[in-house]
């Protein structure tokens, strides 16, 4: 009886942390979706569409909190071994990342919206390039994640490093723009502040690859540590 008491025990947390997956893998597209909607509303000037990412952040802050309180409650409840720990307690903090990453996209969407002037903003290439790789990293961490491919994790994070250079570059070009009159310096504030906002997402891709990696390995590392952080 106690043998299958505990299968049965056994069968309700696995199917918990799968849903629990799922739904994380579902924030990430819609964090995807969300920094691609963004970048368009910049692009274009799209009051509309900007709004619409302010309010689809909602959806995603509901999900965080959901996904939250299912592993509060697994935890207490499911007697998890310490390998569904070490997965529960990735699942935590990787879905901090996602939600903090669709805060970035809806900080670019409300530059959208504050954004008066009749002169339309020209987006650096830097900027798209940006939008491009972070995508491309956080599509690629979130199968690593539901494969729990710590060695594919480790690769993906590298790929920061090009997106911190083409935000340099982005930053210096700005700067350097606005100081010869040659782009007003309300245009280039928002440009920067949305180079910023992605820059950010890159780096939270980088510790979902960090989270990947501690569910299977219980490593802690810092796959991407930046000037002088050793």
């Amino acid at each position: 009886m106690e043998e299958k008491s505990a299968m049965g025990t056994r069968s309700v947390l696995d199917r918990e942390m799968t849903r629990i997956r799922d739904d994380i893998l579902r924030m990430g597209s819609l964090v995807g979706e969300a920094v691609e909607r963004t970048y368009r509303a910049l692009r274009l000037q799209d009051a509309e569409l900007a709004q619409d990412v302010v309010n689809g952040d909602d959806t995603l802050d509901f999900l965080c909190h959901d996904i939250e309180r299912r592993i509060a409650r697994t935890v207490a409840l499911q007697q998890p071994t310490a390998r569904d720990l070490r997965r529960l307690l990735a699942d935590l903090l990787i879905t901090n990342e996602l939600e903090r990453m669709g805060d970035h996209a809806e900080g670019i969407a409300r530059t959208v919206l504050r954004y008066e002037s009749e002169t339309p903003i020209e987006i650096p290439p830097q900027l798209a390039t940006m939008k491009s790789k972070v995508l491309d990293m956080l599509r690629q961490a979130m199968d690593a994640y539901a494969a729990e491919a710590a060695t594919r994790a480790k690769e993906i994070a590298r790929l920061d490093d090009e997106v911190d250079a083409t935000y340099h570059d982005l930053f210096n070009r700005l700067i350097n723009s606005m100081v010869k009159g040659r782009l007003p310096v309300e245009q280039g504030t928002y440009l920067l502040w949305a180079g910023h906002a992605l820059e950010r997402v890159g780096d939270r891709v980088t510790n979902i690859c960090e989270r990947v990696v501690y569910t299977r390995t219980g490593d802690v590392d810092d796959l991407n540590p930046k000037p002088g952080e050793g």
